[in-house]
C-alpha cells in the first residue's frame, strides 16, 4: 500500500471525513478511499472539471489560482484543495454538520505531507 493511500485511509478514519481522493488535472484517480457506491473515476473526472472551471474563474476575476474550494450542498460538504501542480485532494465530509473549521485547518496543516506523497 502506498504512503498516499495510507494517508487517505487515515483521513477517512476521522469522524468528519466520509471519503478522500487525490486526482490529477486530467481527471484521473491517483489514489482513493471512497465510500461504497461512489465511483472514484467518475468522482475524479467531475472534480477536475469543477476545479478547471474555478481556476478559469480566478483568472477571469483576477483573484488568482484557487487553493481550496468548499461546496456546501443540501446533503453535505465537499472540499477540493490543490496539493501540488497536477494533484488535487477531494474530501467528502461526513455528517450533517461537520466541524468544518477544524477539518479545513487540519487539511491545510497536513497539505505538505500529502504533497510529498503524491
Amino acid at each position: 500500500m502506498s504512503a498516499l493511500h495510507q494517508i487517505l485511509l487515515a483521513l477517512v478514519d476521522r469522524p468528519d471525513v466520509a471519503g478522500a481522493l487525490v486526482l490529477g488535472d486530467e481527471g484521473l484517480t491517483i489514489a482513493a478511499a471512497l465510500p461504497p457506491g461512489l465511483d472514484p473515476e467518475a468522482t475524479a473526472a467531475h472534480a477536475a472539471t469543477i476545479w478547471r472551471g474555478v481556476a478559469t474563474l480566478g483568472e477571469t476575476t483576477g483573484t488568482g489560482t484557487p487553493e481550496e474550494l468548499v461546496m456546501e450542498g443540501s446533503a453535505g460538504v465537499t472540499i477540493l484543495r490543490q496539493l501540488a501542480p497536477g494533484a488535487t485532494l477531494f474530501i467528502l465530509a461526513a455528517g450533517d454538520a461537520p466541524d468544518l473549521g477544524r477539518l479545513l485547518h487540519d487539511l491545510r496543516r497536513h497539505a505538505p505531507a500529502l504533497m510529498a506523497s503524491t
